[in-house]
């Protein structure tokens, strides 16, 4: 197994292009940093919540399995 010292870090152009767009993106949206990180910070204490229960919220809603199934009443 071969690892690298802890000084040295793995070059991934892929990933920083990727982070850099969806930075683009969140400021796009929002407006302003400001607001962009404000955005985030909400979604990440949604998910924290979400993490604390039982079952997903998603989930309950049918998100994860939307479409897997026939909804009551429609035809399959």
């Amino acid at each position: 197994m071969s690892t690298l010292p802890a000084d040295q870090q793995v070059e991934d152009a892929s990933l920083d292009a990727e982070i850099t767009g969806l930075i683009a993106e969140l400021l796009e949206e929002h407006g302003s940093e400001t607001a962009a990180l404000r955005a985030l910070a909400h979604d990440f204490l949604v998910l924290l919540v979400d993490a604390d229960r039982s079952v997903s919220r998603g989930f309950l809603r049918g998100v994860f399995s939307q479409g897997a199934r026939p909804v009551h009443g429609e035809d399959a």
